[in-house]
């Protein structure tokens, strides 16, 4: 019930990605998502990521989905390790041993040490007298356990669900998750299923203090009239005052010792990762909290795989963890990874502890002014075609920021001929050639010390099926006016002749057979060369010639001759072409225009798509820009990849998005890179310059890039506003000769 499965909202189209990101594999930097205001350098606490049972020390530990955290007074950490129904205790020392229940052995037995058994245990808590209590989740139970490990039930009958209210075993409870606990030693509990707070006194009476069982809602009032939706985390501060993850309504509640009820940051009914004050803020399915000594609080945001901090007036921040990246990886703000962290606990030197459920491991995090360089990305193993550009990355955390140098075949690299970038995060060679082909790695340095990344070797191939763009795709929402779909795409490259065969395809009512919701029923389709329409479709009816295109081109079939989704063939000679999409009749909804390359051999005189690009309405959660884009061939090809939005004023292009965020995914799920601000990029400049893309003329300015070699393969660029904001945006996809 508690443990939430990666995200996959929808099934997937061939060469788009409709579902959000899964596992990170980082093979260029990850830009900030935040300012991580406070660095926490965090690192391997106990276990190794390996799921298992065994006592040890450190990384010879295991755990299996370990879920509450709870620190007692002498900085022993205790874990309710869940899917091992036991309980554990961490010393200061990072020996791990089993205080009480046996691994594998699910059930609801009062007994000392190993003889007692747990189902599911989820919260966990220290009282001042050193007892545990703990959330005895699919028990239905609360059990209290002494630091000898003699466990008894406090409250609730085990298998026995409801919300029934009374002394003991008279109450019944159904999926306790969170718990906390207040100076005098009554007990605080989130009722998960039951969407409740739940109140026990030292004499075991159980009350309903906030909420009503069986009615989920985000309403703020007092008592029964407040409403939760599944319920997770909870801590109190001396003043008794609880904090509530109400992880079903993304949002942190604040409950008085009066039973009132407020919204403290997040908005109700709507995810994101967006740092801000109060309803600004956005989470995504947040778990554990915990307080420290000045009243900040600390969240596990589980969908997010990061770590929020919230001041007392609301302010919420990201300290560590990159939204979407699933993974652990010890580090320093951004290049801190988490799977899925659910419980948090501080103690009183401000170091965070953290359990990870699908890493397997608990993770510390140190406030630190300064870090030794970590590798987070290595560099990518290429093979090019001759005469091509080959784009190398660096990455790594560390405070301050690690310096850079390149080295090949073990020599240190300087700029000049066809190599730049030689002391800086990218390294670019033009025109490779077979004197380029070799070993590539990069040293990581700052005050702290120096590391050296694995290293990565460039082929240079004889082929001529090179790599090329081959396809792109932009899933949007299509509104009216100027906020319809627009989708370009340029058809040339240097040395090539003739003409290019396109096939070009607008869905709407075909993404039904995908989940997708809100589609717009009746696509059209204008294809424009300049402002001269070469095409127009209102219902492809079935059009075997289209059909048959668009099963040589690997397309996801439409399975309805008679729906209004429409198409285009069209063979065009080189020069700049746009797609729009709009709604016939004026209405609106989700659309995916989709331009592929019906070339069936290609050649290196045959015409290709060098640019690729969509400008749209950017929203928040599923209403972002969601690009695809497809590089075919036997060689990987380095492509320019732009997210503009503060860069379109100059354009006269009226609410652009004024802090775009750009995410590169390999297919729907391996998120390779992000930036959410170009920072001025030498490199990224003089590769615009190079395929004549329109300047930026702010290096200051929130517009995003990323310059990247790629396999062939299908990829995804996701465009979104970095702090949750909406506006129009343009995404570009540049081949970089």
């Amino acid at each position: 019930m508690h443990k939430i499965q990666r995200p996959f909202p929808g099934r997937s189209l061939r060469n788009i990605a409709l579902c959000l990101p899964v596992m990170a594999s980082l093979a260029s930097p990850l830009a900030a998502q935040s300012d991580y205001a406070t660095p926490f350098a965090f690192t391997d606490y106990a276990g190794s990521g390996a799921s298992g049972s065994a006592d040890g020390t450190g990384a010879a530990a295991r755990f299996n989905e370990p879920y509450g955290v709870a620190l007692d007074s002498a900085g022993n950490l205790y874990v309710a390790d869940k899917n091992n129904d036991t309980i554990r205790v961490i010393t200061t020392a990072g020996a791990v041993t089993t205080l009480a229940g046996m691994a594998g052995m699910q059930g609801s037995t009062d007994a000392t040490g190993n003889l007692a058994s747990f189902d599911g245990p989820t919260g966990i808590t220290v009282g001042s007298g050193g007892d545990l209590y703990v959330a005895d989740s699919l028990n239905n139970t609360i059990r209290r356990v002494t630091s000898s490990g003699s466990v008894s039930t406090v409250a609730g009958v085990p298998g026995s669900a409801g919300s029934t209210d009374g002394p003991g075993s008279a109450a019944l409870f159904s999926q306790p998750s969170g718990i906390a606990i207040d100076s005098t030693g009554n007990l605080f509990v989130t009722d998960f299923a039951n969407n409740t707070i739940r109140e026990i006194t030292q004499a075991g009476v159980v009350t309903t203090l906030v909420g009503t069982a069986g009615t989920p809602g985000s309403t703020d009032s007092t008592g029964v009239s407040a409403y939760f939706r599944s319920p997770i985390g909870i801590t109190i501060d001396p003043s008794g005052n609880l904090y509530v993850t109400d992880t079903g309504n993304n949002t942190i509640r604040k409950i008085t010792p009066g039973g009132t009820t407020t919204t403290l940051a997040g908005m109700a009914g709507t995810s994101g990762t967006a740092d801000g004050t109060g309803t600004a803020a956005r989470f995504n399915s947040p778990r554990g909290i915990t307080i420290d000594s000045s009243g900040n609080l600390y969240v596990a945001d589980s969908g997010n795989s990061t770590i929020r901090k919230i001041t007392a007036a609301g302010a919420v921040t990201t300290l560590a963890g990159s939204p979407g990246s699933f993974a652990n990886s010890p580090g320093t703000g951004a290049f801190a990874l988490f799977d899925v962290p659910v419980g948090i606990a501080v103690d009183g030197s401000g170091n965070l502890y953290v359990a990870q459920e699908l890493g397997d491991i608990i993770s510390k995090g140190a406030v630190t002014t300064t870090s030794i360089p970590v590798i987070t990305g290595q560099p990518v193993s290429q093979a090019i075609a001759a005469g091509s550009t080959v784009a190398f990355h660096a990455a790594s955390s560390g405070l301050p920021a690690p310096t850079y140098q390149w080295y090949f075949n073990g020599t240190a690299l300087s700029n000049g001929g066809n190599v730049s970038g030689a002391t800086g995060p990218t390294l670019l060679i033009t025109g490779a050639s077979a004197p380029n082909a070799g070993s590539y790695s990069f040293k990581a340095t700052n005050s702290s010390g120096t590391v050296q990344s694995s290293a990565a070797t460039l082929a240079i191939s004889s082929s001529t099926d090179v790599g090329r763009l081959i396809n792109i795709s932009c899933r949007s929402q299509v509104g009216t006016g100027a906020n319809i779909l627009i989708s370009g795409f340029v058809v040339g490259g240097a040395g090539t002749a003739g003409s290019e065969p396109l096939l070009v395809r607008a869905s709407g009512p075909a993404l039904a057979a995908f989940d997708v919701a809100g589609l717009l029923p009746d696509p059209e389709l204008q294809i424009f060369s300049g402002m001269v329409v070469l095409g127009t479709n209102m219902g492809w009816g079935g059009n075997a010639a289209i059909a048959s295109a668009a099963s040589a081109v690997g397309a996801f079939p439409w399975t309805s001759p008679s729906s209004d989704d429409s198409a285009l063939l069209e063979s065009l000679s080189p020069g700049a072409y746009t797609a729009q999409i709009s709604g016939q009749s004026g209405d609106t909804g989700v659309a995916l225009v989709e331009v592929y390359d019906n070339t069936p051999s290609h050649t290196a005189a045959s015409p290709r798509l060098i640019n690729i690009s969509a400008r749209t309405q950017v929203g928040t959660g599923g209403s972002i820009l969601i690009a695809g884009f497809v590089i075919g061939g036997s060689t990987s090809r380095t492509v320019l990849i732009r997210a503009s939005g503060p860069a379109l004023a100059a354009f006269n292009v009226a609410g652009t998005l004024p802090d775009p965020e750009l995410q590169l995914y390999a297919g729907s799920s391996s998120l390779l890179a992000a930036n959410d601000g170009w920072g001025g990029d030498p490199v990224i400049a003089a590769a615009a310059a190079s395929v004549n893309a329109f300047a930026w003329t702010s290096p200051t300015s929130n517009d995003s890039a990323l310059l990247v070699t790629l396999a062939p393969g299908a990829y995804t660029a996701q465009v979104s506003g970095a702090s949750g904001d909406t506006g129009v945006a343009l995404i570009e996809v540049y081949e970089v000769p």
